[in-house]
C-alpha cells in the first residue's frame, strides 16, 4: 500500500513547485480575467455590439400609426394581438392618428415607422393599407403588423356576421389535441426543456475535459523532466514508484483545483452580478440572464466533483505511466496520443448526451470508465439514471482508477531504467521481469 506521509511530501513538493513558477501564477491570473470577461459577455455585447450603446428604448421599438376610418377599434385590438405574438412583437407600439396625410407626414418626419390605414369596401369588410418608408412588406415588423391586423380583420368580420361575444370566443378557441404513439398509447407529458441544467451540464463537461487534458499533460511532462534530469533515480531510492506516482498525481490535482477554483468563483460571481452591472451601464441584456443558475443543486456539484477527481486520478495515473516511458519532451505528444483519442471520444459522447441523456450512447459511455467522467454530469443532471446504474458507474470508475495506478506504478518502476531507447512491449516485459527477479 501507500506510505501516505511520503505521498503527501511528494504532493506538497509538486504543489509548491507550481506555486513558485511565474508561468503558473500568470496563467492563473489570465484565466481568471478571461473567465470574468466571458461571464460579462452579455453586458459587453449589449453595450458595445451593433445595437448597443444607446439606453433609449425607442431605438429598438417600432411605432405604428393607426388611421381607423372604418371604426374597427384597431388602435385597441391591434396591440392585444401583437402582444400575443411574443416579446419581439411586443416591441411594436401603436399610436392612433386622425388622417392618412398626417400619418404619411409622421413617417417622413421619422416620428413613426409604419402606418396602418383601415377602411371598408362595399360589403362592409375591412380594407387594410400598410404604409412605410420603403413600401416593402418583407421586414419582420411589417409581417407582424400584417398578421395582427389580419386577425383583427377576421374578428371584425365575424362580429359583423351577427355572432355573439361567446360565439366569437368559441370560434377562436384552440382545439383539444392529444398526442399518442403509433400503437395508440398516450405519450408521457413533457416537462419542458431545462435551460439551466443544459447550460450547467455543458459547462461542466468542458471544464472536466479541459482539466484532464491540460493537467494530465502537466503530469506527463513533469515525469519526463524529472527523468531527463535524473532526479527520478534519486526519488525512487527515497520512495516507492507507487508513492511517487500518487504524490505527483495528487499534487498536480491540487494545483489544478487552485487554478480552477478562482476561475469558477469569479465567473459565477460576475455572472450573478450581470443584472446590476447592466443597470449601471444602462443596457438591456435581454433574456439571456433569465437562466436560473441558482438551480445548480447539490447533486450537480457533487457529481461534478466526484467524477472530476476520479477522472483526473484515472487519466493522471495513465499520463504519469506513459510519461515515464519516454526520455524527451518531443516524444510526449506521440506517447499520449492514444489517451487523447479516448478522451475525445468521451467528450463527443458527452456532447451527444446533452441532447439525448437517456439514449444508448449516453448509457454505454456512462458505464465505461474511460468516458464516464465526461458523460456523468449530462447523464445525471439532464437524464434519469437509476441509483444502481449510478453506483455501478462509480464503482467501475474506482476499480479503473486502482487498476490505472497499479499499471502506472509498474510502468514507473520500469520506465525509470529506460534512457535513450524507444519503449516497446518486449523491452518493458524484459525490464519488468528483471525487477521481479531482483525483488
Amino acid at each position: 500500500m501507500f506510505d501516505w506521509g511520503r505521498v503527501w511530501l511528494i504532493a506538497k513538493r509538486e504543489l509548491m513547485m507550481r506555486f513558485k513558477q511565474r508561468s503558473y501564477r500568470m496563467t492563473t491570473i489570465v484565466q481568471v480575467v478571461i473567465v470574468a470577461l466571458i461571464a460579462l459577455a452579455p453586458v459587453l455585447i449589449a453595450k458595445f455590439g451593433p445595437d448597443g450603446g444607446d439606453d433609449d428604448s425607442s431605438a429598438s421599438t417600432t411605432t405604428v400609426a393607426v388611421v381607423d376610418e372604418a371604426d374597427a377599434n384597431l388602435a385597441t385590438t391591434l396591440p392585444i394581438y401583437l402582444d400575443a405574438m411574443g416579446e419581439g412583437a411586443g416591441l411594436i407600439e401603436v399610436e392612433r392618428v386622425d388622417s392618412v396625410d398626417e400619418a404619411r407626414q409622421m413617417i417622413e418626419d421619422g416620428d413613426v415607422d409604419q402606418a396602418l390605414v383601415a377602411s371598408r369596401n362595399d360589403d362592409g369588410s375591412l380594407v387594410l393599407d400598410l404604409i412605410n418608408e420603403d413600401g416593402s412588406a418583407t421586414s419582420t415588423d411589417a409581417q407582424r403588423v400584417i398578421a395582427a391586423a389580419s386577425t383583427a380583420a377576421m374578428e371584425d368580420r365575424i362580429a359583423n356576421s351577427g355572432l355573439s361575444a361567446s360565439d366569437i370566443q368559441e370560434v377562436f378557441a384552440a382545439p383539444e389535441i392529444t398526442v399518442t404513439t403509433a400503437s395508440g398509447e398516450t405519450a408521457e407529458e413533457d416537462d419542458g426543456f431545462d435551460v439551466a441544467s443544459y447550460v450547467i451540464s455543458f459547462i461542466a463537461t468542458i471544464l472536466i475535459f479541459m482539466a484532464v487534458v491540460l493537467y494530465g499533460q502537466w503530469v506527463a511532462t513533469g515525469v519526463v523532466e524529472e527523468k531527463s534530469s535524473r532526479i527520478m533515480e534519486i526519488m525512487v531510492n527515497a520512495a516507492t514508484p507507487r508513492d511517487l506516482l500518487a504524490g505527483k498525481v495528487i499534487g498536480i490535482m491540487l494545483a489544478a483545483l487552485c487554478q480552477f477554483g478562482p476561475m469558477l468563483l469569479v465567473g459565477g460571481l460576475v455572472f450573478g452580478l450581470n443584472p446590476q452591472i447592466a443597470d449601471l451601464m444602462g443596457v438591456d441584456v435581454g433574456e439571456i440572464l433569465d437562466v436560473d443558475f441558482g438551480a445548480i443543486s447539490a447533486t450537480a456539484i457533487g457529481t461534478f466533483l466526484l467524477f472530476f477527481l476520479l477522472g483526473f486520478t484515472l487519466y493522471g495515473s495513465l499520463y504519469a505511466g506513459v510519461g515515464s516511458l519516454v526520455s524527451r519532451q518531443e516524444e510526449v505528444n506521440t506517447a499520449i496520443a492514444p489517451l487523447s483519442t479516448v478522451m475525445f471520444v468521451g467528450y463527443f459522447a458527452a456532447i451527444t448526451s446533452l441532447t439525448n441523456p437517456d439514449g444508448l450512447v449516453a448509457r454505454i459511455t456512462f458505464m465505461f470508465p474511460m468516458t464516464s467522467p465526461f458523460v456523468a454530469v449530462p447523464r445525471v443532471l439532464i437524464g434519469d439514471p437509476s441509483a444502481g446504474e449510478f453506483a455501478l458507474a462509480v464503482g467501475l470508475l474506482v476499480l479503473a482508477c486502482l487498476g490505472a495506478m497499479w499499471l502506472a506504478g509498474r510502468l514507473y518502476r520500469t520506465g525509470v531504467l529506460m534512457y535513450g531507447q524507444a519503449p516497446s512491449w518486449k523491452s518493458l516485459f524484459r525490464l519488468g521481469r528483471m525487477q521481479s527477479v531482483a525483488r
